[in-house]
This record gives structure tokens, sequence and C-alpha cells, in this order.
């Protein structure tokens, strides 16, 4: 009897214990790739007011916050596709819950599912700084090449037909 008994205790142990080990895996995961992305808001306001004012700028006088290399994403670029590009793995999400939904399955799998979206990757320090969807219709970077390394260059905007396509500077 005692031998059925711990035969019992040694089957509920593992079945306990290999989905804790599988959980905190994968919440350490996503511990390592979350992001915070607080200066987000800030780079978009900047970004904006520089289109709207000037025909040209240096992208270091509108990032308040240390990076690299800047990647731009293209449209319908899957997530697999970015983290390839890049050359390392993120996630905005902000809760554990939000990165198993939109990280771990087939919804999160295409997050510029549209042509009109594109994504700005900065990067220091192989680890993502900030990342952040812009619709083209406001602003287009897709016509330069990716990476764009931090070491002062200028981009020109061309307003034609109201678009706003940046282009690298030919200085």
């Amino acid at each position: 009897m005692f031998v059925i008994y711990k035969s019992k205790t040694i089957i509920i142990a593992v079945f306990l214990i290999i989905p804790l080990i599988l959980f905190l895996s994968s919440y350490m995961g996503f511990r390592s790739q979350k992001i915070n992305n607080e200066h987000l808001e800030s780079f978009k306001n900047n970004l904006m007011a520089t289109i709207q004012q000037k025909s040209y700028f240096d992208m270091k006088n509108i990032t308040h916050f240390e990076w690299e290399r800047m990647y731009i994403i293209r449209p319908y670029t899957s997530r697999t596709e970015m983290q390839k590009i890049v050359g390392t793995k993120w996630t905005t999400a902000d809760t554990y819950i939000g990165y198993l939904i939109f990280d771990k399955t087939w919804l999160g799998e295409h997050p510029l599912d549209d042509d009109i979206f594109q994504k700005l990757v900065f990067v220091k320090d192989n680890k993502v700084v900030l990342d952040v969807t812009l619709d083209r219709s406001d602003v287009d970077f897709t016509q330069i090449n990716s990476p764009v390394i931090n070491d002062n260059v200028l981009f020109d905007i061309d307003k034609t037909d109201g678009r706003n396509i940046i282009k690298i500077s030919k200085q």
C-alpha cells in the first residue's frame, strides 16, 4: 500500500512540476523580450511636428533615447520575419496574457497586415528600445533600406502630393 501511495505521489508531482517548469520558462521569455516603449508618444509627436515644419531632419534630433540602428519594417511583414530582420526577439505586450495571445499564436503573426502600416524598430546593444507602428499616409519610410546606423544621417522629406516620403539625404 505504501508503494502505491508513493507511486501516485510521484505521478502527481511530475504532472504538477512539468507545467510549472513550462510556465516559468515561457514567463521568463516574456520578461526578457518585453520592451517598455516609454518613448513612443514623444517620438511620434516629435516626428510629426518635424514632418510638418521642415524639409529635412536628423533622426538624432527627434529621438530622446539612445539607439544604434533603426530598422524599417515594410507592410505585410510577419512577426517571424521582423525578428529575423532585426536579429532579436521582442514584445510590446504589456501583460503575460497579451504576450501569449498575440506573440505566441497566429493572432499576432501579421501585425502589419495592411499596405498602410510600417514599423520603425530602434535597437541598442542588440536589444529593441523602441517599436513604433506608423501610418504611411502620415509619413512613409519604406523607400529606405534597413538598417540605418545612428551616425548623423540626414533624411529628406519629399512632400510631393502631401505624402511625406522620407529618403536618406544625398549630402
